[in-house]
């Protein structure tokens, strides 16, 4: 045990000792200076704006960009051309580390299906409200004779009729054919309302 209390007091153990401590020191700098190279620390580059353009246009349009990317999800959106970018994150003119992964969203190149809603025996007006309201279009509208005046008689897809449930796109025209009466006298459906005729007490 004094050998070994009187070898840590000794110059060549702290000779040693030293030595180690500037060994491991340097080989922590240098594992330090390869992590920052290797996860390009302190280096950040510009997200740039990827909305509006198309899928065929990204690997070029980040070629350049230090950034990555990859779509994570499609959403339908009529108003817009299928296949472009709509949103973005983060967000363009965001400062992010090289090479960090851009999440997009784009439009979707096939419109949804849907069950076809059961238009017959209601007014005109609800008819066109739950057109709009399912993300359909009004088409074209054709009145008849019928039993009553502004209830739809007949409902249509692509000219051929299409009942209630069978699949159908958003944003397709519906076409319409509605009742009329020659003879001024309607039994036409109320949208909401009915309206009482009985004579008011006396």
């Amino acid at each position: 045990m004094k050998d070994f209390f009187g070898y840590l007091k000794s110059k060549v153990f702290l000779k040693h000792f030293v030595l180690s401590i500037v060994c491991l020191t340097i080989v922590l700098w240098i594992l330090f200076k390869l992590l920052g190279v290797y996860t390009h620390h302190g280096e950040t580059a510009e997200v740039p704006d990827f909305k509006g353009k198309t899928i065929a246009e990204l690997d070029k349009f980040v070629s350049d960009k230090n950034v990555g990317y990859t779509i994570i999800d499609s959403v339908y959106s009529p108003e817009e051309k299928p296949g472009i970018v709509i949103k973005q994150d983060p967000e363009a003119k965001s400062l992010v580390k090289h090479n960090r992964m851009i999440y997009l969203y784009v439009t979707s190149t096939q419109a949804p299906q849907m069950a076809m809603p059961k238009l017959v025996d209601r007014s005109t007006r609800q008819a066109l409200f739950m057109i709009e309201s399912y993300g359909l279009k009004v088409g074209k509208i054709t009145e008849v004779a019928g039993d009553c005046k502004g209830c739809v008689l007949k409902q249509f897809f692509n000219g051929k009729e299409i009942v209630p449930g069978d699949a159908i796109k958003k944003g397709s025209k519906i076409d319409l054919t509605v009742g009329k009466k020659e003879d001024g006298y309607s039994t036409a459906i109320s949208d909401s309302t009915t309206t009482d005729n009985s004579p008011e007490p006396n």
